[in-house]
């Protein structure tokens, strides 16, 4: 099991985050921003999972990608595990986490064995970052059951634990029996799994299936009842409160504030002061690791800012 002794920190790598990006210059991107999350001292480095989505997604989702809102466009992402095996093969200390694949679009052997073959080809550098996804169109698209995703999540997780410890899985969704399969993970008795979302359904989850819960843009008192929900829960499971890591994705912006849609400013966004005050009030509401996404017009200012919060960070 995975155990954080402090507070650490992860930078998201999604190629949408950055407009400057191309679709010739993406390698060269991912390639620079995987090397400064390893010069910055920061833990790891993240992708995003998506595969499609409408082409009039603000109209469809007006609170999420509306005006004022998140650019459409950030939904445009590579392919997270083939983009993690390229950052894993240029980089040498980093973790390589995906946040989070969705599980409901994959085939759970070829999965696990892509996973697998990840872990060993990085030197156990894996985080498994596991989610069920959000968007009925895509769906749609993929040929996949929205009404069922949780269970079929559920048993995706089951099946991966099982055939990372050599174990048969046998289930609704696929079996091993009488199979081999390759390769197990260098990581015992897997890589860590991380459950994604701030829905009741995923932090249960978290603390049925993961070694970490990983919310979305939570605020400090937000993730402390957060950590309060999943210490309950462990008390009902029978499961040490300390097996469960509290981590979260949210997005940096660096000397400029963003206000919420009742004029306050949001987490993470501000004068380098504000942030380390942020990061404080983190600390202190129990989370245990932050990924960050990092909102910068161009490569340069994303890798500077990469960088700046470093020093913030004191990595």
């Amino acid at each position: 099991m995975w155990h954080p002794s402090r507070m650490k920190y992860g930078i998201a790598a999604t190629t949408s985050v950055t407009p400057a990006t191309t679709p010739q210059s993406q390698a060269d991107y991912v390639r620079r921003m995987a090397q400064t999350a390893e010069d910055a001292g920061f833990d790891s480095v993240w992708i995003s999972d998506r595969t499609v989505y409408p082409k009039d997604l603000a109209a469809r989702y007006p609170d999420e990608f509306g005006l004022g809102k998140a650019d459409p466009s950030a939904q445009n992402v590579l392919e997270a595990v083939t983009t993690l095996s390229y950052i894993a093969g240029a980089t040498t200390r980093v973790k390589v986490g995906m946040s989070v694949l969705v599980l409901p679009f994959r085939h759970p052997v070829l999965n696990a064995k892509m996973l697998t073959t990840l872990d060993v080809l990085s030197g156990g550098r894996l985080i498994a970052g596991f989610g069920t996804g959000w968007m009925p169109e895509e769906f749609a698209t993929m040929n996949a059951d929205f009404d069922e995703r949780g269970r079929v999540t559920d048993e995706h997780i089951r099946a991966f634990m099982a055939l990372c410890q050599g174990e048969e899985y046998e289930g609704s969704i696929t079996s091993t029996a009488g199979m081999t399969f390759f390769p197990r993970p260098l990581q015992t008795p897997y890589p860590p799994v991380w459950i994604g979302g701030n829905s009741k359904a995923a932090i249960r989850r978290a603390v049925r299936h993961g070694d970490a819960w990983h919310g979305i843009g939570q605020s400090p008192s937000e993730v402390s009842n957060t950590r309060d929900a999943i210490g309950t829960l462990c008390e009902t499971e029978g499961r040490p409160p300390s097996e469960v890591a509290i981590t979260l994705r949210s997005t940096l912006v660096l000397d400029r504030e963003v206000l919420d849609d009742t004029g306050q400013r949001k987490t993470l966004t501000g004068s380098p002061q504000q942030i380390r005050d942020d990061l404080n009030q983190y600390q202190d509401a129990g989370l245990d690791y932050l990924v960050i996404s990092i909102d910068q017009p161009t490569e340069d200012d994303t890798a500077q800012a990469a960088f700046s919060f470093a020093k913030l960070a004191n990595l």
